[in-house]
């Protein structure tokens, strides 16, 4: 996990935006029902997460500080369309350490298309 103060690189918004097609109608989730109804979770949205690790895109901080915030993103995803990436990455954050310990949330996002969401918004930060 990275500091707040890191920012993404560009190979870091092109490995975010690599997923946005599987994302898309939730591709990524097909195939995997049973096990993702069993623990939450699957290889590809495993995939995912890690890449989320490995670009900068999740904060090493206290995460517990931004969940109200984050959340009136989740209820009212319109608001995405200003937000910056730190904005993002926080969201992305809470939402990953929610799924470490409540397994689903990750799939459960990713199904509601608010994942997907939060991806396109990085493409358009990315497109400035």
């Amino acid at each position: 996990m990275h500091r707040e103060s890191e920012t993404p690189t560009p190979e870091n918004f092109e490995a975010v935006l690599a997923y946005r097609g599987l994302l898309d109608g939730a591709a990524i989730l097909r195939g995997h029902e049973e096990e993702i109804q069993n623990t939450g979770s699957c290889p590809p949205v495993n995939e995912f997460v890690r890449m989320l690790y490995d670009n900068n895109w999740l904060i090493n901080t206290r995460w517990q500080d931004w969940a109200d915030e984050t959340t009136g993103y989740f209820e009212q995803p319109s608001l995405l369309c200003v937000a910056q990436t730190e904005t993002i990455r926080r969201i992305l954050t809470v939402h990953v350490r929610i799924d470490r310990m409540m397994p689903g949330e990750i799939t459960d996002i990713i199904k509601k298309g608010y994942m997907l969401s939060v991806v396109n918004r990085i493409a358009e930060i990315y497109e400035i």
